[in-house]
C-alpha cells in the first residue's frame, strides 16, 4: 500500500544532493530520499528531493518580466513494473535567475509505502523547449522494524510544542521538532553549524541507554574528526536523538556525516553528504574591503557578487557580463559600482556596502529551503527587501481561514506601496501575488487565491 503524495514549493539552492545514494539523470538532474520506519502497517516513509539545474531550463516568455516554467512527473514503480504514484505539478520562476552560475531548483516530495524494492523516477519538462530531462533511482523500503532511521542533516532545529507547525521557509515537522531539512546542505565559514535527525528504533519493546556519537568524514571516507560518545536514554518503542554540531574550521570539500549509534545488542551508523564552501560562498555578506576588493578574487567569487545586480543594472549594462574574460569580470565591476559612489574619490562606495549589507540581511530573513547555500536575494521578499528595505508595517495571515496563508507588506515612507506575498504550497515559500507598485507584476488571478475576505482584509490593511 503506497499513501498519496505531499510536494513543497520549488526553492532556488545550489548542490543538492542525497540521505541515500542519489542518481543523475542528463543535465545534472539528482534524486535523493531519506526513510523512515513506522509500525502501524509495517510502513516506510519516505522524504525525497529532486534537484532541478536550471541548465536544463529556458525562458518561456520574453523581457524584464520573463519567466521559466517547468513541469514535474514524479512516478514510484514497484519491482514488477506496477505503478504506484504518477503524480505532476508546475513550477514558474523568474528568467533571469536561469544565468545563475551552478543554480538550481529543489523539489520535495513524500510517501509512504510497504516493504519492497521500488524505482522513483522524475522528469522535467521544460515548457520552453518541450526538452525532457529524466533521472531514476532505486528504493528499498524496510522489510522490518530496523534498528535506525537514515539521518536526516540540517541546518537548523528547534522543539516544537503540540499545536506548534512549521513557520519559515524550508522547515519540516519530525515528532517533536521542527528542522531546516536539507541534502548535502552546503555550510560556510559563517553558517558552520550542521545538525541531524535520527529515529532510534532499537529492540523496541524495552528501555536501552545507547552511546551516539557523530565522525566527520573526509571524501574517502577515512574519519577526520569524531565527537565524543553522549550515553543517551530511550523508551521502549525507541526515540529520537538529533543535536547540532559546530564544524567551523573545515577546509572547503565534500565531507560525509556519520551519526553511529551503540545499543545494547545492536550498533548501527547512518551518513549522509554535506559540503563546505569557502569564500565565494559567503562574498555576498562579506564586508567590503578598502581598495580594489575585486582584484583578489576567483572567477567563482566575482560571480557570486554580480548574480544580485540584475535589480540595479540598465538595459545597457545586461547580456554583457557572461561574455567577458576573468580580468574583464573584475573590470566591469569596477565600473559597475564607480558609476554609482556617491562619494567619488573617497576610499569606501557607501552605496556598494549598502547594496551588499541588503542582500546579506534578505539572505539571512528570506531564504527558502533551509540550506545555507539558498540565498534570500532570490525570492520575492528578498527581492522587494533589497529595493525598498524593511516595511513599515507588516499584516501576517498564516492561517487564513479561506485562503493560502499570506502576509501583506505596506511601505508608507517616501511612497505608499503595498506587497501581498502568499504562501503557495504551504512549505513557507511566498511569491508576490499582487502589488500597487507598476515596476513589479501581479498574477492575475490574485483576488481568486486571496478570496473576498483576503481582498477586503488588503484593502483595509
Amino acid at each position: 500500500m503506497m499513501t498519496k503524495s505531499v510536494f513543497s514549493a520549488a526553492v532556488l539552492a545550489v548542490h543538492v544532493a542525497a540521505s541515500a545514494p542519489a542518481q543523475s539523470g542528463g543535465g545534472g538532474l539528482d534524486i535523493g530520499t531519506t526513510r523512515f520506519y513506522r509500525s502501524a502497517g509495517n510502513q516506510t516513509v519516505v522524504d525525497g528531493f529532486a534537484r532541478v539545474p536550471f541548465s536544463v531550463l529556458d525562458s518561456l516568455t520574453r523581457g524584464p518580466s520573463a519567466v521559466a516554467v517547468y513541469r514535474m512527473v514524479l512516478t514510484v514503480r514497484d519491482s514488477t513494473n506496477l505503478q504506484l504514484v504518477a503524480d505532476s505539478w508546475t513550477r514558474s520562476l523568474p528568467a533571469r535567475l536561469l544565468g545563475t552560475p551552478r543554480g538550481s531548483s529543489l523539489e520535495h516530495f513524500t510517501f509512504a509505502t510497504s516493504p519492497g524494492t521500488y524505482t522513483i523516477e522524475v522528469a522535467v519538462h521544460d515548457s520552453a523547449t518541450g526538452r525532457i530531462t529524466r533521472a531514476q533511482v532505486s528504493l528499498t523500503a524496510f522489510a522490518a522494524r530496523p534498528a535506525a532511521s537514515d539521518v536526516q542533516l540540517a541546518t537548523g532545529m528547534r522543539a516544537a510544542t503540540s499545536a506548534d507547525t512549521a513557520r519559515s521557509s524550508g522547515e519540516l515537522r519530525k515528532g517533536g521538532v521542527i528542522l531546516e531539512a536539507a541534502v548535502q546542505p552546503l555550510l560556510t565559514p559563517h553558517q558552520a553549524s550542521l545538525g541531524y535527525y535520527l529515529e532510534w528504533y532499537g529492540r523496541g519493546l524495552v528501555a536501552e541507554t545507547a552511546a551516539v556519537s557523530v565522525r566527520v568524514l573526509k571524501a574517502d571516507g577515512a574519519p577526520l574528526v569524531t565527537t565524543p560518545a553522549q550515553r543517551i536514554p530511550f523508551e521502549a518503542g525507541g526515540g529520537v536523538t538529533r543535536a547540532m554540531v559546530d564544524l567551523a574550521g573545515l577546509p572547503p570539500g565534500d565531507y560525509g556525516f556519520e551519526v553511529v549509534v551503540q545499543g545494547r545488542d545492536t550498533t548501527v551508523s547512518r551518513q549522509a553528504p554535506f559540503r563546505m564552501g569557502g569564500f565565494e560562498s559567503v562574498a555576498l555578506t562579506a564586508p567590503a574591503a578598502a581598495g580594489d576588493k575585486f582584484e583578489a578574487m576567483t572567477e567563482a567569487q566575482l560571480d557570486t557578487l554580480y548574480g544580485p545586480l540584475v535589480y540595479l543594472m540598465t538595459s545597457d549594462e545586461s547580456g554583457i557580463y557572461s561574455t567577458l574574460t576573468v580580468e574583464g569580470k573584475r573590470t566591469y565591476l569596477r565600473r559597475f559600482w564607480v558609476k554609482r559612489d556617491p562619494t567619488p574619490g573617497t576610499p569606501r562606495n557607501e552605496e556598494q556596502e549598502s547594496f551588499y549589507s541588503r542582500i546579506g540581511e534578505a539572505n539571512r530573513r528570506y531564504r527558502e529551503g533551509g540550506a545555507a547555500e539558498i540565498p534570500g536575494w532570490r525570492t520575492d521578499r528578498g527581492r522587494i527587501f533589497i529595493k525598498y528595505g524593511a516595511p513599515q508595517e507588516v499584516m501576517q495571515r498564516p492561517q487564513a481561514a479561506n485562503s493560502l496563508p499570506y502576509e501583506v507588506w505596506k511601505y508608507t515612507q517616501r511612497q505608499l506601496l503595498k506587497f501581498v506575498f502568499m504562501d503557495m504550497t504551504q512549505f513557507g515559500n511566498y511569491a508576490l501575488i499582487w502589488t500597487d507598485d507598476r515596476r513589479e507584476p501581479s498574477r492575475a488571478n490574485w483576488a481568486s487565491l486571496l478570496g473576498p475576505e483576503g481582498v477586503q482584509d488588503v484593502q483595509r490593511f
